[in-house]
């Protein structure tokens, strides 16, 4: 059913918030919840958890891929996408105190 598919999307979205707090949080965050890096990843996490939890709430396979498929699986290339694009980003180096 749907909610299995809901607990096997997690894991990516969680992959791609550990990268970007790795790898982007140090460039663009400034320690600020209400910064412009900071709304974005609000947006962009309240965004995601309402597309990847559609089919916890379709409870059906089959509604639930219908789902994705009217909205072309766009949540799960991006997340592949900044996957692969950020991965490649050099860590920055830690400020030492």
């Amino acid at each position: 059913p749907g909610y299995y598919l809901f607990f096997l999307s997690v894991p990516l979205i969680s992959f791609c918030e550990r990268l970007g707090r790795k790898k982007l949080t140090p460039r663009f965050g400034n320690g600020k919840k209400w910064s412009p890096y900071g709304i974005l990843c609000i947006i962009t996490t309240s965004l995601f958890v309402q597309y990847m939890i559609q089919p916890f709430q379709l409870l059906a396979y089959d509604w639930a891929v219908i789902n994705w498929k009217n909205y072309y699986f766009i949540g799960h290339i991006l997340a592949v996408a900044f996957y692969v694009v950020v991965s490649q980003l050099p860590t920055p180096k830690k400020k030492e105190a």
